[in-house]
């Protein structure tokens, strides 16, 4: 039997429907798998909590470390969580022994970016950069953190997903 669908002008088969929902709905009791039409995109709210500088000012030549710590505010778990920075404003990479970057676990240490696995909700992760001071001419120096995922999320709150720490440049630029 077809019913008009009066919000778009356009018939369709009641009794689809219902099995549909039948089948959705044991789908969601676990009594069958969940078809690919139905699969649930997770809620994860991720979040830089701080991005932090161990000094306030800092001269050319000088070392300063950005201490930035992530979040997985949820409601749900994420598979896979990146930490990326950018804008290294006045500032570049470290080398040597104290390295660019530290992450607490699973690493990428070749690219701008930390990547983490398995984030439970309320679990943190901490990153470190270790960056060099330039001459630019700046008077200050920046580094902007943001926490992202490859995986397909729903993230509610956008606006915490990035960071900017900035350390003053003092002396000769």
């Amino acid at each position: 039997m077809l019913v008009e669908d009066l919000a778009f002008g356009r018939g369709f088969d009641m009794h689809r429907a219902i099995l549909k929902l039948l089948l959705f709905g044991l789908s969601l009791s676990g009594l069958l798998p969940v078809p690919a039409w139905a699969e649930v995109v997770p809620n994860v709210d991720l979040a830089i909590v701080s991005n932090q500088v161990d000094v306030k000012h800092a001269g050319v030549g000088q070392q300063v470390t950005f201490t930035i710590v992530a979040t997985n505010n949820g409601p749900d778990p994420v598979l896979d969580l990146y930490v990326t920075y950018t804008d290294l404003e006045g500032m570049q990479l470290a080398s040597g022994p104290s390295g660019a970057e530290i992450c607490d676990f699973g690493i990428y240490p070749d690219t701008p970016s930390c990547e983490y696995t398995d984030i439970a909700v309320g679990q943190t992760v901490t990153t470190k950069v270790v960056a060099e001071i330039v001459s630019t001419g700046g008077k200050t120096a920046n580094l902007t953190a943001c926490v992202s995922s490859p995986d397909t999320i729903n993230d509610p709150n956008l606006a915490n997903d990035c960071a900017t720490a900035t350390v003053k440049i003092v002396g000769k630029r």
